[in-house]
């Protein structure tokens, strides 16, 4: 067990935000007013890292920090597609001791901050919450309800912090080489934080550390992200099975398939009482996992 895990830590000296971004500037200035709206009373600064926009972000970033003075940090990150290379160019870029992650797409609520760093003092990696009510239409939310919880996000192995919502020290970051930059199909916070906890660091939730998460607002997009995540399940499978993961159990499967069946378009809405984007959900997944199983050779339901 490291040392970490049984002490309280000092406040950090810096806290350095890192908001990976690739394409977003329609939706980045939102989430750079809510950081410079924290209520953090400690130093922090901001880091976007650009995984190779073409939207002219780092003309508009520049224009932007002219006019209203925000303080933020440039990182070219197009040296490889992908959120996991932008996290860990920001991350090396950084100066802090302590780093939050958002991203570009969200919004952070003005406790964020405060929540993830006070977590942080008995933790070495934190996870915030999600609510998908807020920036999204009602006809997105309905595909991927949720809303701020006091539990954080459970799996029938080991907890895991999103990728769009946590913090960790950065002498841990630096310990366990950071996100493995190979797992493009999804599943790479899951994968971070297990080597996290695996390698004897304690991991807690931050409850009141909430983001304004963006769904996709298209079926087409919903369904190519759903897919691609449950993909990256079956890759999660091959590389911990040995230390406990079961992944997808034979009662996980019958209620996909069960939730195919009550919910799919043939049924009446009356009858179903579920959201179409439910249906659809839960068909990507289970293509997905085919997907993922016949790419890893990994029988993976």
């Amino acid at each position: 067990m490291n040392e970490s895990t049984t002490m309280k830590r000092r406040r950090p000296s810096l806290v350095s935000v890192i908001v990976p971004t690739f394409d977003a500037i329609a939706t980045i200035g939102h989430q750079l007013d809510a950081l410079a709206a924290q209520d953090y009373d400690g130093a922090y600064d901001v880091i976007v890292s650009d995984n190779g926009s073409i939207d002219g972000l780092r003309e508009w970033l520049d224009e932007r920090l002219r006019v209203d003075g925000q303080v933020v940090h440039y990182v070219d990150a197009s040296g490889s597609a992908g959120a996991s290379h932008a996290r860990n160019a920001g991350a090396a870029h950084s100066s802090g001791e302590f780093l939050a992650f958002c991203d570009a797409d969200d919004v952070v609520r003005f406790a964020w901050l405060r929540e993830l760093v006070a977590t942080a003092s008995t933790a070495d990696l934190v996870s915030g919450s999600l609510d998908t009510s807020v920036v999204n239409s009602a006809a997105t939310y309905r595909r991927r309800p949720l809303s701020p919880s006091l539990h954080g996000f459970e799996t029938d192995f080991l907890p895991y912090a999103p990728g769009c919502n946590f913090g960790v020290w950065s002498s841990v970051f630096r310990v366990v080489r950071g996100f493995d930059e190979t797992m493009t199909d999804g599943g790479e916070d899951l994968d971070f934080s297990w080597r996290v906890q695996l390698a004897g660091y304690r991991m807690a939730h931050a409850g009141a550390a909430i983001v304004d998460y963006r769904l996709r607002p298209t079926v087409r997009e919903f369904w190519s992200q759903v897919r691609r995540y449950a993909v990256g399940d079956v890759l999660l499978y091959s590389a911990y099975r040995e230390y406990g993961f079961t992944g997808l159990s034979a009662t996980d499967f019958a209620q996909h398939v069960l939730r195919l069946l009550v919910t799919n378009p043939a049924v009446p809405q009356k009858l179903s009482r579920s959201p179409r984007g439910q249906w659809i959900g839960a068909t990507a997944v289970v293509v997905g996992h085919l997907q993922g199983s016949i790419r890893y050779r990994t029988l993976f339901l």
